[in-house]
């Protein structure tokens, strides 16, 4: 077959039709489903294979079946129909609404986000929060942009710090006056042997340096009764223990700044910085348009407030 006689507008055309016979293995099942004559449908594959040199399937008396050519031209056929489907769908979507599908971890919709979502209608921004802790295939979830917490780069993404990020041990005043003698600097706690320590268990393992290992040598602090009494596999689950009084616990920007103002949470020790930061990650596409300019505003606004 000489590919470069191939009429390929004739087979993108054709694209629903192989896409239907491949789902269907039937002609007329094909026809109904996509509402046309079945001899059209036996006239277009004719043609097909006349263009191509190859026979696309086998008939026989019982079933529809597939050649090799037929499978290759078909599979590709239902997937250009699918890819369609998936950019009809999201063209859909911006016309019914500007609404930005944003997503971000659990503990930052908890600790940061949901309170302050009332302020982006003054950037011209709508939001909707997608929780989910791990980073999303923008083109196939409907995702705009996420919120990730991290070193960088995205590989294949475009991506903007909108937050650094600093490490602050923080606790309950009631777990601090607990422990300390009235006159003790709560700054103390960290090393008293009757302190317990808690761990977000994903950073005491990833590359964040969201971790008291990190802590404690940026801090140049020497804790020689150290250990993890308990780990929690999400920081705002961590955060909520500390204010609950089960021990000291390990903040970080932007998840612990509301409690603090709140007198829920005291800090204790100074902040140290790591090289983990907050991003804004998304799509070439969506970082070229108006809403993601919005957006990124909007986001900064937030921080500075926090900060």
């Amino acid at each position: 077959m000489n590919r470069t006689h191939v009429d390929l507008a004739k087979l993108v055309q054709s694209a629903p039709l192989l896409a239907a016979i491949h789902s269907e293995r039937s002609f007329t099942k094909a026809a109904e489903k996509l509402g046309i004559d079945q001899s059209a449908v036996s006239h277009r594959v004719k043609s097909i294979e006349a263009s191509i040199g190859f026979a696309l399937f086998s008939r026989t008396t019982r079933q529809l079946a597939l050649t090799d050519a037929g499978r290759i031209l078909c599979e590709a056929a239902t997937s250009s129909v699918d890819l369609w489907t998936q950019a009809l769908a999201q063209l859909e979507r911006i016309n019914k609404t500007e609404q930005i599908q944003l997503s971000v971890s659990s503990s930052l919709a908890m600790k940061w986000l949901i309170k302050t979502l009332p302020s982006a209608k003054q950037y011209g921004v709508s939001v909707a929060l997608n929780v989910d802790d791990e980073l999303v295939e923008f083109e196939q979830s409907g995702i705009d942009a996420a919120i990730r917490f991290g070193v960088g780069p995205f590989p294949g993404h475009y991506a903007v710090r909108i937050s650094k990020c600093a490490l602050q041990p923080v606790v309950s005043p009631h777990y601090a006056s607990s422990i300390l003698q009235s006159k003790e600097e709560s700054s103390t706690l960290l090393l008293n042997s009757n302190t317990v320590f808690l761990a977000d268990r994903k950073g005491e393992h990833d590359k964040t340096q969201y971790n008291w290992e990190t802590y404690i040598k940026k801090a140049k602090l020497s804790i020689d009764h150290f250990g993890i009494s308990y780990e929690f596999d999400r920081a705002d689950l961590l955060l909520q223990s500390v204010i609950s009084g089960l021990g000291v616990g390990l903040g970080r920007t932007l998840l612990i700044e509301d409690d603090i103002n709140r007198g829920f949470l005291k800090p204790i020790g100074k902040a140290v910085s790591i090289d983990a930061s907050y991003w804004l990650v998304c799509s070439a596409n969506f970082a070229q348009t108006e809403r993601f300019e919005n957006l990124q505003r909007w986001l900064r606004s937030l921080v500075c407030t926090t900060n």
